[in-house]
C-alpha cells in the first residue's frame, strides 16, 4: 500500500511540475504576444508622426512656392 502511494506521489509531483512548465510557457507566449502587439502599435505610430510631419513641410512648402525635395520618411523596407 505504501509503495503505491509512494509511487502516486512521484507521478502527482511529476504532473505538477509539466503543468506549472505548460503555465510558464503559456504565460510567457502570452506576454510576448502582447508586447509583440504594443510594439506594432508604437511603431505604426511613430511612422504616421513621421509622415505627418513630412507632409506638413511638404505643404508649406507648396504654399510659399518653395521647391519640396525632401524624400517621404522610409518606410523601414529600404
Amino acid at each position: 500500500m505504501f509503495r503505491r502511494y509512494k509511487e502516486w506521489r512521484v507521478e502527482h509531483a511529476q504532473n505538477l511540475e509539466k503543468a506549472r512548465a505548460a503555465g510558464i510557457a503559456e504565460g510567457m507566449e502570452k506576454g510576448m504576444e502582447k508586447g509583440m502587439e504594443k510594439g506594432i502599435t508604437e511603431g505604426k505610430a511613430t511612422v504616421y508622426q513621421e509622415v505627418a510631419a513630412w507632409n506638413a513641410r511638404r505643404l508649406e512648402a507648396e504654399a510659399k512656392g518653395i521647391l519640396f525635395n525632401e524624400p517621404p520618411p522610409s518606410n523601414g523596407t529600404g
